[in-house]
């Protein structure tokens, strides 16, 4: 039944229409067609598998007994991470409880009131963008730094970003904040946290040409990340807060704020510790399996 139904319908029918159902059914469906994602992901998922097999035979700091099971998880997630593209903009504030809470969310707050902008490192884990989302419907503005969604990304056909540029158009209404992509002047980001904003920005992923790296322990190996956060806290005096999405029900989940000591990099450190220990509570969320083969590697000792 799944491979009749286009990438088309189900970016700009089938999911625009279960947004507009109740909250409880709209996700049911999202749940039930699932596995729809497999025939429109299929490169990705087949590398996110063999990213996942392939830490886990290295040695890897975390188990997975049921490999088939932890994909089926990961294609229900990205489901519903589709799905809130369209609902949220239609929830209002008191609704949004229905799908999300937060914790921690006075460590947002004390580190915003020093004056010099704040940094939500958080990462491809879960429904990452209900972080943003429900700060936004609680009233506090954030911006965010994302994947450029025009033609300058070879990696997204048509569809992706039709589809991406209607998501982050309806994200900055939602957010109020500045949206910023990784192809833009550096220098805007800097003038947003002097201005005081918060922004989110994603810790796990970059584009081809960055070239400056950390190498940092994790899950038994070594993780390559972009030193680009650390760099621009440093910069600007901008402190850092961790972020992570969790589900709690069959569609609700709950956002964790954890506080991090210090500034760049030492601060950088301990969020992808917090990472760590959320990818080995709950390795099916984590979306960048996929990228494992540049982005690992086991630790030589």
């Amino acid at each position: 039944m799944f491979k009749v139904i286009s990438k088309a319908s189900r970016l700009f029918v089938f999911y625009p229409v279960f947004s507009i159902l109740p909250i409880p059914l709209a996700y049911r469906l999202a749940s039930f067609f699932s596995p729809m994602e497999r025939s429109f992901t299929k490169k990705y998922m087949d590398q996110w598998r063999r990213g996942l097999e392939r830490c886990m035979n290295l040695g890897g700091a975390f188990k997975v007994d049921n490999v088939a099971g932890c994909v089926r998880q990961h294609l229900k997630m990205l489901s519903m991470e589709t799905l809130d593209s369209y609902m949220v903009p239609r929830l209002k504030p008191e609704q949004m409880t229905r799908l999300s809470q937060i914790e921690g969310l006075e460590h947002i707050k004390s580190a915003n009131a020093k004056g010099r902008g704040l940094i939500i490192v958080t990462s491809h884990f879960c429904r990452l963008n209900m972080t943003a989302y429900t700060l936004g419907k609680f009233g506090i503005r954030n911006g965010i730094l994302s994947q450029s969604v025009d033609n300058d990304n070879p990696y997204l056909d048509s569809l992706d970003r039709r589809f991406l540029t209607l998501k982050l158009r309806k994200y900055y209404k939602i957010t109020g904040g500045p949206g910023l992509t990784l192809r833009d002047n550096p220098r805007k980001i800097l003038r947003a946290l002097e201005r005081n904003e918060i922004m989110v920005i994603l810790m796990d992923a970059y584009p081809d040409e960055v070239r400056n790296f950390f190498h940092v322990p994790f899950l038994g190996g070594v993780l390559k990340l972009p030193k680009g956060i650390a760099r621009i806290s440093k910069r600007t005096g901008s402190p850092l807060v961790y972020s992570v999405v969790k589900p709690i029900d069959r569609w609700k989940v709950n956002i964790e704020i954890r506080p991090l000591l210090g500034i760049g990099e030492e601060a950088f450190y301990q969020a992808v510790n917090e990472l760590e220990r959320d990818v080995k509570e709950l390795p099916c969320q984590w979306w960048q399996w996929a990228y494992m083969h540049s982005m690992w590697r086991k630790r030589v000792n």
